[in-house]
């Protein structure tokens, strides 16, 4: 098949790998150019002209352009009845969203959100303990990831990629909202929204680096989801807690726990050889399979990507007004 990935930033750069991996054939639009003897790889062409590409033979497009750029190359791309892989966030607002799921249904266009999180193998596990309400009656949820902003992207000056522009979909809220989509995935639909954000002056940034959400979800539970620029180490976590009994993941240790009244045991873990890029592997392969077997399951769905994106906008809502926000009220010209 031959796919055409729209960006290559670190994502777009990731994607190339991964699809040239499969056996894909790659046409690649860059909107800066590349080095690192990329032009040299076997399968990969770079285009100048993005509308022309888009007008030719591929079968797909991958969107990963800046966020602000995904919703009008997505939609171009579903006007010409490409299959679609856009990466996460969806955009930074809901415009163009109720048109990009009209084209899609319309031509029965199979469309994949870059969720990875959605491959891993220890929250899979965990998605079939909560449908077999294996710890009963959800209580609450905690989800948190940190990081160190300066240290997540070492090859490139923070202060002046996307992150630290509002604009362009910076911000934790948009840039770790991962966090949102596995809360709302796993236990979900989220009803109420209430956010408080912090700007960290110190890393020099337009965005917020540090938010604490609220969420209400429609079964009663509570979660809190904290996302941040400045933890000095990497950490992301996950708690489930129900009557029966709590499921706790480890990124970083690749486990799940179970505790019950009684004692705590591991319950699952990574298989070996598992990495982060098997997400994104993972992810883009049932992507390509989906492109010629529209019937197969899709693992992040348009839908379930606007759902997660209107989540993301009333956290940004919540804080600007300081009350509860309803993700289903959210209008398509709201933007933070």
């Amino acid at each position: 098949m031959k796919v055409l990935v729209v960006g290559t930033g670190s994502i777009g750069r990731r994607h190339i790998a991964n699809l040239l991996e499969s056996g894909a054939i790659v046409e690649a639009f860059s909107y800066r150019g590349l080095d690192h003897g990329y032009h040299d790889r076997p399968g990969l062409t770079f285009v100048a002209d993005l509308e022309a590409a888009l007008d030719g033979d591929c079968d797909a497009v991958v969107v990963a352009n800046r966020t602000d750029r995904h919703m009008t190359t997505a939609i171009a791309a579903a006007r010409r009845g490409k299959a679609v892989f856009i990466e996460k966030p969806l955009s930074v607002s809901l415009a163009g969203s109720d048109e990009l799921l009209r084209l899609t249904r319309a031509r029965s266009l199979v469309v994949e959100v870059g969720f990875m999180l959605r491959c891993h193998p220890n929250l899979l596990w965990i998605k079939r303990q909560l449908d077999e309400q294996v710890i009963g009656n959800l209580m609450h949820v905690h989800a948190y990831v940190g990081q160190w902003l300066p240290d997540w992207r070492p090859s490139t000056d923070h202060r002046t990629g996307y992150g630290a522009k509002r604009e362009t979909g910076g911000g934790v809220i948009f840039d770790l909202i991962h966090e949102l989509d596995v809360v709302n995935w796993l236990c979900g639909p989220v009803e109420e929204v209430t956010a408080m954000t912090r700007r960290v002056p110190q890393l020099e940034i337009d965005t917020e680096a540090i938010a604490q959400v609220g969420l209400r979800l429609s079964s009663g539970a509570l979660a809190q989801v904290h996302l941040d620029y400045v933890r000095p180490s990497y950490a992301r976590r996950l708690e489930v807690v129900g009557d029966k009994g709590v499921l706790s993941w480890d990124y970083t240790e690749g486990l799940v726990h179970f505790t019950s009244r009684d004692a705590t045991r591991v319950a699952h873990r990574v298989p070996d050889g598992f990495e982060r890029n098997s997400m994104f592997r993972e992810h883009m392969r049932v992507f390509q399979e989906r492109v010629f077997s529209n019937a197969l399951p899709a693992l992040s769905t348009l839908e379930s990507a606007i759902a997660t994106q209107r989540i993301a906008l009333a956290s940004h809502k919540s804080s600007a007004l300081g009350r509860h926000v309803r993700p289903d009220q959210i209008d398509a010209d709201f933007a933070p």
